[in-house]
Parts: C-alpha cells; sequence; structure tokens
C-alpha cells in the first residue's frame, strides 16, 4: 500500500510539473487553424476576413463585450455559447480583437476536441495590437498575466444561422467592464487551479458560470464569494 501510494504521489508530482510550465509564442509565428488547434490569428480583420474562415451560413451576433485595463486570467471555456451546452448544430466561434501592445491571450490548443478535459500545456501568445484571435467557445482559453499593464479588447460572437434561437440570450449584449487590476499572489494561484481544475469548474458548475443568480438564493450566496465578474454578462436567473 505504501508503495502504491509513493508512486501515486511521484506520478502526480510529474503531471504537476509538467503542466506547470507554459510556452510562449509570438503571434503568427507559427501557423494556427481552427481544425487542428481550435483557434486562428488574424490582423486588424474585416469581418468579412472573420466569415472568410468558416464555412457557409456563419454571422456575427448583435453583441459585443468590451474590456479595459483586467483580464480575466483564470482558464475558463466561453460557457455562454458553449456548443456542448446548448446543442447547437455547428460550432459556435469567439472572436477576440485587442487593442494593445504585449501579451494577449493564453490557450490551449486542441482543447475544443477533448472538451471536458485538457491535455495540452498552457501556451501564451503575445503581439501587437489589432491582433485578433478567432475561437471555438469550447476551447480552454485565459486572459495572460501582463502585470497591470494598460490594455483593451473587444469579443464578438459568430454562429451559424441555424443555431441562433438557441443562444438568443446573447442577442442585444452591448457592454463595457472595466476594473482596477491589482497585482497579487493570489491571482497567480487561481489562474494555475483553474486550470489544474478545469474540468469540473467548466463541466459541473457552469450553471454558476453562465448566468447570475438573486443574492438571496443559494446558487447567488456561493456566486458573492467566487470571481465571476467577467464569466457572464449579468444575465439573471
Amino acid at each position: 500500500m505504501n508503495r502504491i501510494f509513493l508512486l501515486f504521489l511521484i506520478l502526480l508530482f510529474i503531471y504537476c510539473a509538467f503542466y506547470y510550465l507554459e510556452d510562449d509564442e509570438l503571434a503568427g509565428s507559427i501557423p494556427r487553424t481552427l481544425e487542428h488547434d481550435g483557434f486562428c490569428i488574424l490582423h486588424d480583420p474585416s469581418r468579412r476576413d472573420v466569415l472568410n474562415r468558416l464555412p457557409t451560413g456563419y454571422q456575427f451576433m448583435d453583441y459585443t463585450y468590451r474590456i479595459k485595463n483586467a483580464s480575466l486570467s483564470t482558464f475558463h471555456r466561453d460557457v455562454t455559447s458553449s456548443k456542448t451546452i446548448y446543442k447547437t448544430k455547428y460550432p459556435v466561434y469567439t472572436l477576440i480583437v485587442y487593442l494593445h501592445d504585449g501579451k494577449l491571450l493564453s490557450v490551449c490548443p486542441g482543447s475544443d476536441r477533448t472538451y471536458p478535459f485538457t491535455f495540452s500545456r498552457i501556451l501564451n501568445v503575445w503581439g501587437p495590437s489589432g491582433t485578433a484571435f478567432l475561437f471555438d467557445c469550447d476551447l480552454l482559453h485565459a486572459g495572460c498575466m501582463n502585470h497591470c499593464k494598460e490594455r483593451e479588447l473587444i469579443q464578438y460572437k459568430i454562429c451559424h444561422t441555424d443555431d441562433l434561437t438557441k443562444l438568443s440570450h446573447l442577442n442585444g449584449i452591448n457592454m463595457t467592464k472595466e476594473y482596477v487590476c491589482r497585482r497579487s499572489i493570489s491571482n497567480h494561484i487561481l489562474r494555475k487551479l483553474s486550470y489544474y481544475f478545469e474540468m469540473p469548474i467548466n463541466y459541473f458548475f457552469y450553471p454558476l458560470l453562465s448566468k447570475r443568480y438573486e443574492s438571496d438564493t443559494a446558487a447567488g450566496k456561493i456566486q458573492s464569494i467566487i470571481p465571476i465578474q467577467f464569466y457572464n454578462n449579468d444575465i439573471k436567473k
């Protein structure tokens, strides 16, 4: 029994050490595709440029979400537009356009194809203002840690016309969120924990991330103690 427990600890240490490491990449230095990696990178794209990367039938939703001076640095999948959760006929995509230089988005390549698990390490992508990421909403991702430098981005949602009714809760959302960034060790710890435990967080607890519950409910009280301000768009339940 002691040997089995020791072996378990050794394997756990190797697992944590391997996945603790993060890789860095300059945007565009390596070709990335939606089919293989779950994301692709463009620069200052027009809507036509984006739609040309997708099959016929896709369109931009009436949805824009601007974030200033802070990032969602914990790992997540876009549960409010997930093809897995909403049982859409076709994949749903997020487009993020960055309006600043530096560290931009952390992704786990191919994690959209292994939902709800992830077998790829964290890849941090950096680049100039105008860099845009088009990715499957089921791709595990997070905002890069950038030591609280000024940042701004705009997020869009793109879905197939056949799935518009299933994602109607996103129509008409056009909002801006701005926060004061605070550097702390706890942020780094939460970031790593959200990566290691992404499966239970995104698979079992996604209702807490996708909708905001009333503060006097049990779900609302749980939401009051976890950092969900970026996960949802104040959609009331």
